[in-house]
């Protein structure tokens, strides 16, 4: 949550009057979701696999599609504005 600022590269700041995040967002609350009903769950076969993707997207949001969709949507914005 601490790197979030440095990696956040939208020139919005707010998700109001980001779309594309916007939905995405939703896919980082289901997988919240999904995280709180595998953690009480027991350590057997199906719910490890399913944990571990869903750990992994958790990471992965932070450090990849987050700087992703703001680089996507600020050249949305240069294009749209041109």
């Amino acid at each position: 949550m601490l790197i979030l600022p440095i990696v956040d590269l939208s020139r919005v700041r707010g998700c109001q009057f980001r779309p594309i995040m916007k939905f995405a967002f939703w896919f980082f609350v289901v997988n919240f979701l999904i995280l709180g009903w595998i953690g009480q769950e027991h350590a057997e076969s199906p719910y490890l696999e399913i944990g571990q993707i869903a750990t992994a997207f958790y990471f992965v949001w932070f450090l990849f599609f987050v700087p992703v969709i703001g680089l996507a949507e600020n050249s949305l914005m240069d294009s749209a504005t041109e």
